[in-house]
C-alpha cells in the first residue's frame, strides 16, 4: 500500500491522543494545539513510511523546548508539527539524530506504539 505525504500527515493528526503527547498536561491544555508534545513520535512515524533523517533542534532562547522534525532523502523537510510553535519560532542549529536516540526514553517508546496503532487502524491495516 503506498501512501503520501498528505495521507500520512492526516492520519496522524487523527490519531492524536493523552497517550501519545509526551506531556500529558500539555495535552490537557486545550488551549494548545493537539500536536503539542508530539514531534518525537510524529518524526518517527514518518520516517518510517519515508526514510530520510530526523532532526532535532532547540528554540531559540529557550533551550528547556526542543524540536524533532524529519528531512526526506530528497532534501525536502517535513515537520507535521510545527504548528505548537508560533509562527515567528526560531530553532538554534538542528543535528540529526539517530531513531535509537529519540527512542532512548520509555515514555516515547510506549506513545509511538500507540501512535503508529492508532495511524495504521486509520489505514485499516490492523
Amino acid at each position: 500500500m503506498s501512501i503520501s505525504l498528505k495521507q500520512l500527515e492526516k492520519a496522524i493528526k487523527k490519531s492524536y491522543c493523552r497517550e501519545t503527547c509526551h506531556y500529558k498536561f500539555l495535552w490537557d491544555d486545550k488551549s494548545l494545539s493537539d500536536s503539542v508534545g508530539h514531534c518525537r513520535v510524529v518524526s518517527l512515524v514518518v520516517n518510517d513510511y519515508f526514510g530520510g533523517d530526523i532532526l532535532y533542534s532547540h528554540v531559540k532562547g529557550n533551550p528547556k523546548w526542543d524540536h524533532y522534525w524529519n528531512r526526506l532523502d530528497n532534501g525536502k523537510e517535513i515537520d507535521f508539527t510545527k504548528d505548537q510553535f508560533p509562527k515567528n519560532v526560531k530553532f538554534v542549529k538542528f543535528k540529526i539524530v539517530s531513531r535509537k536516540e529519540v527512542l532512548s526514553s520509555k515514555r516515547t517508546q510506549k506513545s509511538y506504539r500507540i501512535l503508529k496503532k492508532r495511524i495504521l487502524k486509520k489505514f485499516k491495516i490492523l
